[in-house]
């Protein structure tokens, strides 16, 4: 078994159009541990790494997804489940405000 190292690998080759694992993972990490601050950070980071806001939004669809469902539900106690629901929405906001920023939505450029 080789060690775990703490250098980030290569990125994949879609990296450029998807998002690097090593910055989209934090995001579902930081929503799973309940915190609401990290979430925001991490989101923002990826982004600022060059994740598209696509990855991200996907990333936070995964998570969203992961909460209903039933096998999810008897794994984690509820009191989890119930903790990620805010730092999942300071997630969603952070994205918003990065897509905000970067002009997207906006009609007619």
């Amino acid at each position: 078994m080789s060690p775990v190292t703490t250098t980030s690998p290569k990125p994949l080759p879609d990296a450029a159009t998807a998002g690097r694992l090593e910055d989209l993972i934090p995001i579902a990490v930081a929503i799973a541990a309940g915190c609401e601050r990290c979430a925001e950070r991490t989101v923002r980071r990826s982004l600022e790494q060059g994740s598209s806001a696509r990855a991200v939004a996907r990333t936070l669809g995964i998570v969203a997804h992961m909460r209903s469902l039933d096998c999810f539900a008897k794994a984690v106690p509820a009191q989890v489940i119930a903790r990620m629901a805010g730092p999942l929405r300071a997630g969603e906001r952070a994205l918003a405000e990065g897509r905000a920023a970067a002009g997207e939505g906006r009609c007619c450029g």
